[in-house]
């Protein structure tokens, strides 16, 4: 059964797998850690960063929680959660992102995601989340018109991993 749990020492090699996984596909929708930066001390070198960026102290990042998707011992992918509303988030990044793992695709693991990260941001107090897609993403906007996103617009956006594309928002209201 699929759950979001914090980020966890014991599930850094199923990261690793995760990221080369979307690298090794191209997928430049989320672009998790590059994989060749995860060894046996990411993630201790990294937990401080994490802490502060959920924080909301990391300058130039919005406050952002990560969820890792685990079903039993296997990891399937990420839900990530900004519970603010700053011009990146709604220009670019929404406030809830969600990834599987491209061996996992069409199997159901992205509707859950996405699921229960809703939940978590209504316990987190939000009101509203804005889930932000690629055009060229379809199997994303299928998963967000399923759970009820409500389109708002499409968007001209540049990031560097797509570059100039066209971006469609989405709002939920929790």
């Amino acid at each position: 059964m699929l759950e979001l749990i914090k980020r966890s020492p014991a599930y850094v090699d199923g990261y690793r797998e995760y990221c080369s996984e979307l690298y090794d596909h191209g997928v430049v929708w989320f672009r998790p850690t590059d994989p060749a930066f995860i060894d046996d001390t990411w993630f201790a070198r990294t937990e401080s960063w994490y802490s502060r960026k959920e924080q909301g102290l990391i300058e130039g990042q919005p406050k952002s929680i990560h969820y890792w998707a685990i079903d039993g011992d296997r990891f399937i992918g990420e839900f990530q959660l900004r519970t603010e509303f700053p011009p990146r988030v709604t220009e670019d990044i929404g406030s809830i992102g969600i990834a599987v793992r491209v061996s996992e695709w069409g199997k159901g693991y992205g509707t859950e995601i996405l699921r229960q990260g809703l939940q978590l941001a209504k316990a987190h107090g939000m009101e509203k989340a804005l889930y932000t897609v690629s055009e060229e993403n379809a199997a994303s906007i299928r998963i967000c018109e399923k759970l009820g996103g409500q389109y708002a617009d499409t968007i001209e956006a540049y990031n560097d991993a797509e570059g100039r594309h066209r971006m469609r928002r989405y709002w939920f209201t929790l």
